[in-house]
């Protein structure tokens, strides 16, 4: 069980391996450190109920895989791919984007889900997932940001 959180001063990770108690979680870069209202929530089945750094009960679901890094790969791909379509090399491209879309499901089969709060972007994983959380809704997370934007 883990939760990945950032400093809101410098924006440096934060690690925790325990639902945080109320107060500050401080961070060892800047010194400051980020509130956690501390009533984080658990279900009867160990799945995350209730967020313990904001309190928002809304989540959603994604591949633990690192989202920038997915992009550049998936750029270099269709680069590549191009690259030997412009040379009039058909077989070397489809190569490239065969290769590449085996690769894309590998991982998509391969990775586990983590948790993210639409509150507060907190990570949560190695936490059993309760089937209520779904993927990423953008009319959830413009909810949340949009109230930010007014405070």
């Amino acid at each position: 069980m883990e939760i990945n959180t950032f400093c809101p001063e410098c924006e440096n990770g934060l690690f925790l391996y325990v639902m945080p108690p109320a107060g500050l979680i401080p961070c060892k870069h800047c010194g400051k450190g980020r509130e956690a209202k501390g009533h984080g929530e658990l279900d009867a089945q160990g799945a995350l109920a209730k967020c313990g750094l904001c309190d928002c009960t809304e989540f959603y679901r994604q591949k633990d895989f690192n989202t920038k890094l997915g992009l550049w790969i998936m750029g270099l791909i269709v680069v590549g791919a191009g690259f030997f379509f412009i040379k009039n090399q058909v077989m070397i491209a489809f190569g490239i984007l065969v290769a590449g879309a085996l690769l894309d499901l590998g991982l998509f089969f391969g990775l586990g889900d983590i948790v993210i709060c639409y509150n507060c972007r907190a990570i949560y994983r190695g936490f059993p997932i309760s089937p209520q959380v779904e993927g990423f809704d953008l009319k959830i997370h413009d909810r949340y940001e949009f109230n930010k934007k007014k405070l």
